[in-house]
């Protein structure tokens, strides 16, 4: 509930924010490489991992001057989760294991907050935070509610109004959660990049 209250409040200030004017809205498809770990390196404990980790978003920028712009949106991704559990689990008990059950099918709602500066005409470099909310349950590794970043090189081509752009990037989610972990904290990382077509008004 506290989370939901957070998201509504955030979506509302950004909105303000940019309808101000000099506005540009932008639909984006994304592709990431992922990995889910501890924060320091553990050995004989559970661990999962995602796979096929795809990313769909609405994003809106303004203009600050000829060289900057303030982005924000608002981004849906999904991924599958591998979970291996930890070796041997009956070796000291001599009893048989307990399967586990673990939901396969991961999902996050993110809020990204970044800052974007042109180097050129058709490259830029980005970064910001960006704000998870966890969707999905039981999947085997730390909640990833909180607090992370994003950086990224990208280019961009305009054709009258439009906006073609892709931009490969690297997200840290979780550096701050919301809410302290039980056991070991993991983080999910992912390096990967976004096809986007936008609209500038």
């Amino acid at each position: 509930m506290k989370n939901s209250i957070l998201l509504v409040c955030l979506l509302l200030c950004g909105a303000s924010v940019f309808a101000q004017g000099g506005l540009e809205v932008k639909g984006y498809f994304g592709l990431s490489a992922s990995l889910v770990g501890p924060k320091a390196g553990m050995v004989g404990i559970n661990s999962g991992s995602t796979e096929g980790y795809k990313e769909l978003g609405l994003g809106f920028s303004y203009g600050l001057g000829q060289k900057f712009r303030i982005n924000g949106g608002l981004n849906y991704a999904f991924a599958d989760v591998e979970y291996s559990p930890p070796p041997c689990m009956d070796c000291l008990t001599g009893m048989p294991s307990i399967p586990f059950t673990h939901n396969t099918d991961f999902e996050m709602l993110s809020i990204p907050v970044y800052a974007e500066y042109s180097l050129t005409k058709f490259l830029f470099v980005a970064a910001g935070p960006v704000v998870d909310f966890q969707l999905s349950e039981w999947n085997r590794f730390s909640d990833q509610s909180g607090l992370g970043f994003l950086a990224g090189l990208g280019g961009k081509v305009q054709k009258e109004k439009f906006v073609f752009s892709i931009f490969p990037n690297y997200k840290r989610h979780a550096v701050v959660t919301f809410e302290k972990p039980q056991g070991a904290k993991e983080t999910l990382q992912e390096l990967g990049v976004q096809f986007g077509v936008g609209y500038r008004f």
